[in-house]
Formats: C-alpha cells, sequence, structure tokens
C-alpha cells in the first residue's frame, strides 16, 4: 500500500471544509486542517489567518497537495473580500511556491472580486 499523501485543507471548518474532512480519507488522504476558527473536533487543526505567511508556511511545509476552500464565500465589504480572498489566496500560493507544493486545487465563486447587490422588487434588472 502506498504512503498516505498529505493535503493541507484550508477552510476546514466551513461548510465544503466539513464535507471535504468527511470525503477525503476515504481516497487515501491524511488531512493537515486550516480554518481561521477552531474545526470542531479536531484539536490538532491550525486555527491561522491567511495574512499570517509564516503561519502559512509553516502549513504547507511537507505537504503533497493544498485544496483551497479558504475564504469569505458571503456578501461582505470590498475590503475584507480584498484581504481573505484575494490577499489570503496569493499568501498561501506564494508559501506553497516557497515550500515546493506541487499541487493546489483552488475553488472560487465571484466573491473573489466582491459582490453586485441582488435588485428589490421594482428595480431594474441587472443585465
Amino acid at each position: 500500500m502506498p504512503a498516505p499523501r498529505t493535503v493541507l485543507l484550508t477552510g476546514a471548518a466551513g461548510g465544503l471544509g466539513t464535507l471535504m474532512r468527511g470525503l477525503l480519507p476515504a481516497y487515501g488522504y491524511e488531512l493537515r486542517l486550516l480554518d481561521v476558527v477552531p474545526v470542531d473536533g479536531e484539536p490538532d487543526a491550525i486555527a491561522a489567518d491567511l495574512g499570517d505567511r509564516e503561519a502559512l508556511r509553516e502549513a504547507v511545509r511537507g505537504v503533497d497537495a493544498i485544496v483551497h476552500l479558504a475564504g469569505i464565500s458571503l456578501e461582505a465589504g470590498f475590503d475584507k473580500i480584498l484581504r481573505a480572498n484575494i490577499e489570503g489566496t496569493y499568501n498561501l500560493y506564494e508559501a506553497a511556491r516557497e515550500e515546493g507544493v506541487p499541487r493546489i486545487v483552488f475553488a472560487s465563486s465571484n466573491h473573489v472580486l466582491g459582490y453586485t447587490p441582488r435588485p428589490l422588487p421594482g428595480d431594474p434588472l441587472i443585465p
């Protein structure tokens, strides 16, 4: 049997991260978990912000791949989106490059650039 492949899962406390925590080990992946908040039931999870470059370097060191799900997925002001989804992703990719991590699987949404407010009833449609 081949050695388990270690994968850093960012956003491990979120909805999709929680789902992936349950699915990936069955495929032979050993998980290292990271989120900005503690991960329920996972005392070894890393609690770090994507703005903390040194913590990210330590988190990615020695992993075979990263599944990047961390970020703001709901409506928020652009300053928060910028810090988490753009600068934070940049920091993670830089840490991966510096530590020689060969693969990143990245999930994104339209929130990487901010949001478009929903029209209210009676407002003209946004093309």
